[in-house]
């Protein structure tokens, strides 16, 4: 038998990768809904075919970048230890309401998505990403 998602689930993460593990930053990692997943996925690839040669390969394009933004807007839910770059103060974690995939839905808000730095949000998009992904363990026989 399979067992269900639950999409209000979360779970703390700490990168491998902080530069001071004794105090890490501390993120809380949210499932992504799955209309909000189906829209990342929609807005940030596309398949080109040429007209003129239709049995060629189609042309695939991924925009990355936008990717990982959205993932880590939609799928990040909590940051405790991450200090601001110019007061040095532990940053606000704010979340802020907005229509995304045709739905109103919360994001992190631009200002904090702003200061991650690119690399930790292509590592977070990628925890966030998978984390609704069939486990070998559920799988029965």
């Amino acid at each position: 038998m399979f067992t269900g998602i639950d999409r209000n689930e979360t779970k703390i993460y700490k990168s491998l990768n902080d530069p001071d593990l004794s105090n890490p930053t501390v993120f809380t990692l949210g499932i992504l809904d799955p209309n909000v997943r189906n829209t990342i996925e929609d807005c940030t690839s596309s398949f080109d075919i040429d007209p003129k040669n239709p049995n060629d390969k189609p042309k695939v394009n991924f925009s990355l970048g936008k990717r990982n933004h959205l993932i880590v807007k939609y799928g990040l839910r909590g940051i405790e230890g991450f200090i601001h770059p110019k007061t040095k103060e532990q940053v606000k974690f704010e979340m802020t309401k907005g229509h995304f995939g045709g739905k109103l839905i919360e994001g992190v808000s631009e200002e904090v998505l702003d200061m991650l730095p690119s690399n930790l949000k292509t590592e977070l998009a990628e925890v966030i990403w998978n984390e609704d992904k069939f486990h070998e363990g559920d799988a029965k026989n």
